[in-house]
């Protein structure tokens, strides 16, 4: 058995933290190198409820993910749902209605991006549907 003084306690510590992060880094410097096709079963297909300023820019972020889609948008505004329309085309169902969005089977997951006096029944539909969803309040 060794005896560490500290001194070679803070470099073994050193050696093996440094060991850990390299390879990780690593690993996930090599797996961008090998381009992979995303299968249907793969991809993730989203919705927004809130297409303001604060979940239009959730939905940039979420949908710059490989393997993740936009599929429908829910507003109470028709110049929102128009403007969802232009960005991502229009394929995407748009809709006044959000419980129409929860009550599709296509969905897996539900972006919330409504004001806080109005987010408390659409945060908790889709808990109780068992669906993910997330709300961000400003």
């Amino acid at each position: 058995m060794h005896s560490y003084d500290r001194r070679g306690f803070l470099k073994a510590a050193s050696a093996a933290t440094t060991g850990a992060l390299l390879g990780t880094r690593l690993h996930a410097l090599t797996a961008d190198l090998v381009p992979r096709t995303i299968a249907a079963n793969d991809q993730i297909q989203i919705a927004l409820i809130g297409a303001g300023g604060q979940g239009m820019g959730d939905t940039k972020t979420a949908i710059q993910v490989p393997g993740v889609k936009l599929v429908a948008v829910a507003d109470c505004y028709n110049g929102r749902l128009a403007h969802s329309k232009e960005l991502w085309g229009d394929d995407i169902f748009t809709t006044r209605d959000y419980n129409e969005i929860l009550a599709r089977k296509d969905i897996d997951a539900v972006l919330i991006g409504t004001p806080t006096t109005g987010i408390s029944r659409p945060v908790s539909t889709p808990s109780r549907r068992a669906r993910m969803s997330t709300a961000k309040s400003p």
